[in-house]
């Protein structure tokens, strides 16, 4: 029940605001640190707004075999990306996703929610333009 709730309060703000923890910790009759433990938990809820630009990378093994996180260390790197996973100003944020089970399009990247398959690293700097210009940005 409580992931369910998660999601939805997801959908709603498009993250899961920390002081929603007390309260549904109270409505599902939990501690607010075994909410907030497993709120952290899963990858796939954020505790602060996202950023305008998501970039969601798959590193499971197949993802990464082919070159995923070197990809993700270009996009970080030409986007001004800080380890913390977002630049300061919250326009791009790169988010490790769990593996989607979408194996025959490794290495896979999520830019906004559109899948992206077979993104090799010689088509990171593709990506990086694709990120701009869905930030409203010129290229550069």
């Amino acid at each position: 029940m409580l992931l369910e709730v998660f999601h939805r309060i997801q959908h709603t703000y498009g993250y899961v605001p920390l002081a929603t923890i007390e309260p549904v910790g109270k409505a599902l009759h939990m501690s607010a640190p075994a909410v907030y433990g497993t709120l952290t938990f899963y990858t796939e809820f954020r505790t602060s707004p996202p950023p305008k630009v998501r970039i969601g990378m798959c590193l499971g093994p197949t993802c990464h075999i082919k070159g995923a996180e070197v990809t993700k260390e270009i996009l970080e790197h030409h986007l001004g990306i800080a380890k913390d996973g977002s630049t300061l100003d919250n326009t791009y944020g790169v988010h490790v996703v769990q593996c989607a089970g979408h194996c025959h399009l490794a290495p896979l990247l999520y830019l906004n929610d559109e899948v992206h398959g077979n993104v090799e690293i010689g088509d990171a700097v593709r990506v990086v333009e694709d990120a701009r210009r869905l930030a409203g940005v010129e290229a550069t």
